[in-house]
């Protein structure tokens, strides 16, 4: 999906909170419905504007999917960053149960919002910035870390976490609040990297 701009950039206020309304709307149209009935005139009028606003700031559905999947990914960073310096001194089993509890947590706040965000497309940049740096967290722990290649059991570690997580989100959002699910995650990670 090519991304779009705003049309507009708002300099005041009540400009700014016209966007906001306009994003929480589409937010909670994808996160109830999915994209696929997300139209611009739901969104404008679950906001609570006219439709003549919505088109300020963005030109059509696309960019305000755009828009949305922008703010996840951006909040998704910033998490990333501060949990990589979370666990910089940590044990690899301390290590990888801070990482598997922060993506369960990510998966729980809003999984119908998650899911429709994670539909939309995947964010190659996030997703090669996360293997980055779990690759230069499992080079630096050489002497604890079984596999040689860190750089593919950083891949591997990453997408066996997030499948899980991200399927027991779509078929069993409770589970993820289970101390016995992030145990088993956990356990499964240690061992197949650990030495």
């Amino acid at each position: 999906m090519r991304k779009k701009k705003r049309h507009l950039e708002p300099k005041q206020q009540r400009a700014r909170d016209t966007i906001e309304a306009i994003i929480r709307a589409t937010a909670q149209i994808l996160a109830r419905d999915g994209a696929d009935r997300l139209t611009t005139n739901r969104a404008a009028a679950v906001a609570g504007v006219s439709i003549g606003s919505l088109y300020q700031y963005f030109p059509d559905k696309a960019a305000l999917i755009a828009e949305v999947r922008r703010r996840h990914d951006e909040a998704f960073r910033e998490r990333l960053l501060a949990l990589t310096g979370a666990i910089a001194g940590l044990p690899l089993k301390a290590a990888i149960a801070h990482c598997v509890d922060a993506l369960i947590e990510l998966h729980r706040e809003d999984p119908a919002l998650h899911n429709a965000v994670a539909a939309a497309g995947v964010g190659n940049n996030d997703r090669r910035l996360m293997q980055q740096l779990a690759s230069s967290w499992l080079e630096a722990r050489r002497d604890e870390v079984r596999p040689s290649n860190r750089a593919l059991a950083a891949e591997i570690a990453f997408d066996a976490a997030e499948s899980l997580v991200h399927g027991a989100a779509l078929r069993s959002p409770s589970i993820l609040a289970s101390k016995a699910f992030s145990a088993e995650v956990i356990d499964l990670l240690t061992r197949y990297l650990s030495r």
